[in-house]
């Protein structure tokens, strides 16, 4: 029987570049490599995490499914390490955004081989986007998608070193799903909605302290605009 996923993954699996070699770092059961290898969409892959337990239980099941000659496995913390596998695709998902920027910080090899990063953020997902600007990855397109009631986002970037600086609207809602929004309504819709939420109850917040939320209220606003553009 071969693997399935459930949409989150399937959704950061469609992004994969088929004949890639592929990193997924943090890989916990190696779900992701395998049903790739399964649909032939891969030339090989390396599975990491930095906890004994995920990485036997990965191992368990590449072997389980007769993949251990194209599916290696690594212990190691982020990307330490997997620069002696010829990588084109690198997936790190199910990790907070500051966590993502620190492991690609210390990995230069990525930049040098102009890796394909496919990156899906647990949270501080606008922060994410600006190091990755300032950093200078290029955001080549991003996804959204709905797993058990909850909305995830995955961005798919490439180093092309080039610094970019970007707006608090284009941190928040990406300037990818801006320029795209009238092809996919329904997720920029919620998107939007989403951040909506977070903002409102960081300015409540703010207010009750008696800090000045102005900046959160003008973005506020300009995600509003937004909102209402693609409803009408």
């Amino acid at each position: 029987m071969k693997t399935k996923l459930d949409n989150r993954l399937l959704t950061v699996a469609s992004c994969v570049e088929k004949g890639a070699y592929l990193a997924d770092i943090g890989t916990d059961h190696a779900y992701l490599p395998i049903y790739l290898a399964e649909n032939d969409m891969l030339s090989g892959a390396v599975a990491s995490d930095i906890h004994k337990g995920p990485i036997e239980s990965a191992r368990k099941n590449i072997a389980d499914a007769g993949l251990s000659d194209l599916i290696h496995t690594e212990l190691t913390d982020g990307l330490h390490g997997i620069e002696k596998y010829p990588v084109t695709d690198i997936a790190i998902a199910g990790m907070g955004g500051m966590m993502i920027a620190g492991i690609l910080e210390a990995a230069p090899f990525i930049r040098e081989r102009k890796t394909r990063l496919i990156l899906q953020p647990m949270q501080h997902i606008p922060e994410l986007r600006r190091e990755l600007a300032e950093k200078g990855y290029r955001i080549e397109k991003e996804v959204q998608t709905m797993a058990e009631g909850k909305f995830y986002q995955i961005l798919c970037a490439v180093y092309d070193g080039k610094t970019r600086e970007i707006c608090d609207l284009e941190a928040y809602l990406g300037a990818y799903n801006i320029a795209h929004k009238t092809e996919n309504k329904e997720n920029f819709t919620l998107l939007c909605k989403r951040h909506l939420d977070i903002l409102n109850e960081k300015i409540k917040g703010m207010e009750k302290g008696g800090h000045d939320a102005t900046a959160e209220r003008r973005l506020a606003e300009e995600i509003t605009r937004e909102l209402r553009e693609i409803e009408t």
